[in-house]
């Protein structure tokens, strides 16, 4: 490797927060630094490997990395289930100002990497503070709803379902939503809807604690939060992405930073790739499955979108040089 990988936690809210601060080998800095927040899932600090060959191209250029268990995953006190998308931007903005303290690290080049869900933590975090000093989003969600519509409309294109029976599933999805997500309703009423037409629309009921983590967070947007963002920002996309409907997010990302006025804003769309960034031929699906795992392992840099790692490391390396600080 070209890193060397430091244990380094954090405390919020009274709970441990298990991380790991990844630094060139090659140097002793101080480095600038771009913080990971991880997207949806019970994700450890490296999200299964994925993380590794975008850190590996990080070091070679000088600049550190630094990722953390989720809330009760690994190391991790807490339960990510029970977070708000609030309350991961201030646990996210409780690591950086433990970040800022460090001496291996530039104070004024401390910036964001967020896959997915994070799409909703990020802009909050640059509401909150003076930080990120740069930004990226990969594959950043914007409306929660109109995901799970989305995901909805993907799942049914899969099975050739015809037009008219996704509409009618991405109605009852947010009938269904309204009436059983609304803050008074339980769980044990959401799963008496559960009848089988629904269940064949909509998948399988969700747990316990799932409902309540939707529940808590259905209502968040992305678009308002967005024109906070003072800092240059990236935001990158796969066409193949089953996940987020991109068109809305790059239209929603090109109108915020319009009435912000920040014109520091970069969006780049990769033709071969998936939800994650990865080649869409190779990784068809998302899911961190064993078989996911070892494809990963085994194609090393080669798993990614051509020239995705080259991009984020180079544009990261232009927006933390002494130039731009």
């Amino acid at each position: 490797h070209s890193y060397i990988e430091q244990p380094m936690t954090f405390r919020h809210k009274g709970e441990h927060l298990s991380g790991m601060l990844i630094t060139p080998a090659q140097d002793t800095g101080p480095f600038p630094v771009a913080v990971f927040v991880h997207g949806d899932g019970a994700m450890p600090y490296d999200a299964h490997g994925y993380y590794r060959p975008l850190w590996e191209r990080l070091a070679q250029s000088g600049i550190a990395s630094f990722s953390w268990d989720k809330a009760g995953v690994g190391n991790s006190e807490g339960n990510w289930l029970s977070q708000s998308m609030d309350e991961r931007a201030e646990e996210t903005l409780t690591a950086i100002k433990m970040l800022a303290e460090q001496p291996e690290i530039r104070p004024d080049g401390i910036g964001l990497i967020g896959y997915s869900q994070a799409g909703w933590v990020l802009p909050l975090v640059a509401g909150k503070s003076d930080y990120p000093h740069f930004m990226i989003v990969v594959s950043g969600a914007i409306n929660w709803m109109e995901q799970g519509a989305w995901l909805t409309r993907m799942r049914l294109q899969d099975q050739d379902a015809a037009e008219a029976q996704i509409q009618r599933a991405i109605d009852s999805f947010y009938k269904s939503s309204d009436r059983y997500l609304s803050p008074e309703s339980s769980y044990e009423e959401y799963l008496e809807s559960f009848d089988e037409e629904r269940t064949e629309n909509l998948g399988p009921p969700m747990s316990r604690q799932r409902f309540q983590f939707v529940k808590l967070n259905r209502h968040y947007d992305a678009s308002a939060s967005l024109r906070d963002i003072q800092c240059p920002t990236l935001a990158v996309f796969g066409k193949h992405d089953k996940n987020v409907p991109i068109d809305d997010s790059i239209t929603a990302y090109t109108q915020s930073f319009r009435r912000s006025g920040n014109k520091d804003l970069t969006i780049n769309t990769f033709l071969d790739a998936q939800h994650s960034l990865l080649k869409a031929d190779y990784f068809p699906e998302t899911n961190p499955g064993i078989g996911f795992i070892l494809k990963l392992e085994f194609l090393g840099d080669a798993a990614f979108a051509d020239g995705f790692l080259d991009f984020v490391t180079n544009w990261i390396r232009e927006n933390t040089s002494s130039r731009k600080s």
